[in-house]
């Protein structure tokens, strides 16, 4: 099986890479708890300065994995979710940066929002997408998104899920 968050580190910056390109890096438990893990490793060692979080091949995260969700839904969902919360980057010491290359939607978009510093790509395609799916924002996404974009701007995307670009 492939590693779910590919690491390495160079002159103190670690780069972590989801890696589900197959999905666009639709988010899992153990995908998120291998990714929290290293960004706790990477908080205890001295050797890392900063942190930068990116998506292998044409997506940054497209949200959560269609097969979680549906697991969740009929009732069999048997895996337990890592306790951690998504705002869990923001606890780390060193800085966290997300490099949005791709694709960016939902939960996705939570994780990239929750680092110290976003960089997109100007083609990179974004999207709160929860409305499109009756869900309501979650993850923390309807108060994060207020505090970066304005009341209004949140509103419009948490409302109408409309995708927009880097």
């Amino acid at each position: 099986m492939a590693e779910l968050v590919l690491s390495t580190v160079d002159q103190g910056v670690l780069m972590l890479t989801f890696n589900r390109p197959d999905t666009l890096n639709a988010w899992t438990d153990a995908m998120g708890r291998r990714y929290f893990d290293l960004l706790a490793e990477a908080e205890k060692d001295p050797g890392v300065r900063a942190v930068v979080v990116t998506g292998a091949g044409k997506g940054f995260c497209s949200g959560a994995d269609f097969k979680t969700l549906d697991a969740l839904r009929s009732g069999t969902y048997d895996e337990r979710p890592d306790p951690r919360p998504a705002t869990f980057p923001t606890t780390i010491g060193k800085p966290v940066i997300a490099a949005v290359n791709g694709a960016c939607a939902g939960l996705g978009m939570v994780h990239a929002l929750v680092c110290d510093l976003v960089m997109t790509a100007e083609e990179a395609k974004w999207t709160t997408a929860f409305a499109r799916r009756g869900l309501i924002a979650e993850y923390g996404l309807s108060w994060v998104l207020p505090r970066l974009v304005g009341q209004q701007r949140a509103m419009d995307l948490l409302l109408s899920g409309r995708v927009f670009t880097g």
